[in-house]
């Protein structure tokens, strides 16, 4: 997989404290207003294989890790992401925060959804964008905890 870049103390991508954020390249969805266009090309970043990626967020002290992108379902990174996950569930007490242009209903037919602790869904839509919203860009994106639509909760700690 090629990283854009790995922050070890983001204190932006969770709503559970600090967090390890792993910027995945690569990007179909390219959603018009993006705050991360950088990351769209896949061929750019460094290469990192999962036990690399591992190691890294096994040895930060922080307990959420944030895989944003780009996007780690994107199909170059698929089969690799899912096995990052994995792993991270298994090595770690983490939560896991995930970030994707695509809906639950496709990630779930990929990953069993219990392994994401927050999945943030959906295309960021500039029409729609609301900066107070936790978590997310616009209004169309839904946060599922565990697999279990929570967006009207997490909506409510603004």
């Amino acid at each position: 997989m090629n990283i854009i870049s790995i922050v070890e103390n983001d204190p932006v991508n969770s709503i559970t404290g600090f967090t390890t954020t792993i910027y995945f390249a690569g990007c179909e969805h390219k959603c018009k207003g993006c705050f991360s266009k950088n990351t769209w090309d896949y061929n750019q970043g460094d290469s990192y294989n999962v036990d690399q990626l591992l190691e890294i967020i096994k040895l930060n002290n922080h307990k959420n890790v944030s895989l944003i992108g780009g996007d780690i379902f994107y199909p170059k990174n698929r089969l690799e992401g899912i096995e990052l996950i994995k792993k991270i569930k298994l090595h770690t007490n983490k939560k896991i925060y995930v970030w994707t242009g695509y809906l639950k209903e496709q990630v779930e037919k990929w990953i069993d959804l219990s392994l994401i602790d927050y999945l943030i869904e959906g295309h960021f839509e500039i029409d729609k964008k609301d900066i107070r919203l936790p978590l997310r860009g616009s209004s169309n994106q839904r946060i599922f905890c565990n697999g279990v639509d929570k967006t009207k909760e997490i909506d409510s700690l603004k």
